[in-house]
């Protein structure tokens, strides 16, 4: 693992919760997301609520990381089989940590830390992930 990737995925959660922030503030726009990134039950994501992804997202890098070496190929053709199986993995992981995430979100995180890892080309690892339910 090269030394720049966790600062980069840091990097990237702090430019999203400073997005928020401007838009919240600047523009008055009251921005309730609602993307299922709590703690047990539905509501507005708490600045503790993204630091507790954050935290998540960073214990899983490596994770995730060790998961796609082990058990992808390079054959684009297996890429939507292993990221159903790496996706739930992690959707497990957050349940157990108290963490009730969306597919989408967990889609996320998992494109982040492919892109970090270098894992998979940028189409391919795209299109894989549109297949995945």
């Amino acid at each position: 693992m090269h030394n720049w990737t966790v600062p980069l995925v840091l990097f990237v959660l702090f430019d999203v919760l400073v997005m928020v922030l401007v838009l919240r503030k600047v523009l008055k726009i009251r921005v309730n997301v609602t993307t299922q990134i709590n703690r047990g039950g539905n509501g507005i994501t708490t600045l503790d609520q993204l630091r507790a992804l954050g935290d998540f997202a960073r214990q899983e890098h490596d994770k995730i990381g060790e998961f796609m070496r082990a058990n992808w190929s390079g054959f684009a053709e297996q890429l939507p089989s292993v990221l159903t199986s790496l996706l739930d993995v992690v959707d497990r992981d957050a349940k157990d940590k108290g963490l009730t995430l969306g597919r989408d979100a967990l889609k996320s995180m998992v494109a982040s830390s492919l892109k970090a890892h270098k894992i998979g080309k940028g189409r391919e690892l795209g299109e894989a992930l549109k297949q995945v339910a």
